[in-house]
């Protein structure tokens, strides 16, 4: 397909999205019930236009993730017994509404173009124009959104060594997650320092912290020594050092991110338990979660993937819900599993909403041909309501995060909750 045809998809894709996304999703809910036909219509159109973009500009997510067992994690979780309006728990059409999702996200991410052309890069980071990553540069610059970042412009070139040397011999005063990029002086690209050969040299270089992990926001004795680092390498390498954002900005920032990351950092979760005293027998819960499309991988447990998502690829997961959690791969045809779990981590997830209700479906079916009954995480017995209920809660937390800049199961996403 030639460019320009190209070219013309991409902005009929891009106009139809944002004309769509103006809708508010409960009126677009009630408005398609009174009128099936024209909801098939429109989402029609909308699967055959993503077609075209994908098949046209090859698009395909980088990022996956492979978690360990429920039992591994110690993190908060949705509940059914929250109170939701009843209009709100209400079960909808979650597939027309991923289908408008991924046009969006599809008008809007970088693409592996034809002719290696289109790609998008977001220069506002440095505030000037430089060149755009390669397709193997993925997470090659800082991130705006959870990074305090301080800029070393410069002519160059300076030698990866020696700018790494005065970085290295200084970072361990810090504990936060934290790199050093540069602008490659041949290439134009930018790429982490310590994922280059030694050979490579620089013009511009920035270094960069996150503002928010695990342990909590980042300190302003922590802020302040990431601060001397900067102006260590700037005094070195004699090239001026510039904080994209204020101080105390940053300081305020961390902890806004802070409360950001306690509400969204939460999973949500379905057990299955045996209806009856006989345990579940391993060799056919394998066989029933392969034949629903899960695959038996990484920590010893099943993983449900999305190859066509426009993020994260991993969907959710099960594991078995006792200790260890993980299922003993010698041991098949004997062992006995006294009950189930299904689990995702929301920020994670592409498309969380309708992700929970492809995970209740794959819970139900287990339910049917294991013999088991479907239970919340208090081992209480969770109903349709109660699902839908969860689910509310999902599509309300995706919203929040969207709102807040950071798209679930994005790259960014993954940094900041820690996938």
């Amino acid at each position: 397909m030639g460019l320009q045809v190209a070219l013309l998809l991409i902005g009929l894709v891009i106009v139809a999205a944002v004309s769509l996304s103006a809708y508010d999703k409960a009126r677009i809910s009630r408005r398609f019930k009174k009128s099936r036909s024209e909801q098939h219509k429109i989402k029609h159109l909308a699967k055959e236009a993503l077609s075209t973009i994908e098949s046209t500009f090859q698009i395909k997510s980088r990022l996956d993730i492979n978690p360990g067992p429920l039992t591994h994690l110690r993190k908060q979780f949705l509940k059914q017994d929250v109170r939701i309006p009843s209009h709100q728990a209400k079960k909808i059409d979650h597939t027309f509404f991923e289908d408008i999702d991924r046009l969006e996200q599809a008008a809007s991410l970088p693409l592996d173009v034809e002719m290696d052309v289109l790609r998008d890069f977001d220069d506002e980071v440095l505030g000037a124009d430089v060149a755009e990553p390669g397709p193997d540069q993925a997470g090659g610059l800082p991130d705006k959104q959870i990074d305090f970042i301080i800029s070393l412009p410069g002519k160059g070139p300076v030698k990866r060594n020696k700018a790494l040397g005065i970085y290295k011999q200084n970072e361990y005063e810090l504990t936060k997650p934290r790199r050093l990029y540069g602008l490659r002086y041949v290439e134009g690209i930018w790429s982490d320092l310590d994922k280059d050969v030694e050979t490579t040299q620089y013009s511009d270089l920035m270094l960069a912290i996150q503002l928010v992990d695990q342990q909590g926001p980042v300190s302003e004795s922590e802020l302040n020594a990431f601060s001397q680092i900067g102006l260590k390498l700037a005094d070195a390498l004699d090239r001026p050092s510039k904080l994209l954002t204020n101080f105390d900005d940053a300081l305020a920032k961390a902890i806004r991110l802070q409360d950001f990351y306690n509400k969204c950092d939460v999973i949500a979760s379905v057990h299955i338990l045996p209806d009856g005293e006989k345990p579940f027998q391993a060799s056919r819960i394998k066989e029933v979660a392969e034949d629903l499309g899960m695959v038996f991988g990484p920590m010893n447990i099943f993983h449900m993937k999305n190859d066509r998502a426009l993020g994260c690829r991993h969907m959710f997961s099960l594991a078995s819900l006792f200790e260890p959690g993980e299922f003993d791969v010698n041991n098949w045809q004997t062992a006995e599993i006294k009950g189930l779990t299904l689990f995702m981590q929301i920020p994670h997830v592409h498309a969380p909403a309708t992700t929970f209700a492809r995970m209740a479906e794959v819970a139900e079916d287990l339910c049917t041909h294991l013999g088991g009954v479907l239970l919340d995480q208090e081992k209480i017995p969770l109903s349709s309501r109660g699902l839908s209920i969860i689910q509310s809660q999902i599509e309300t937390m995706a919203h929040d995060m969207q709102n807040h800049g950071i798209r679930p199961g994005s790259e960014t996403a993954l940094r900041l909750f820690d996938a």
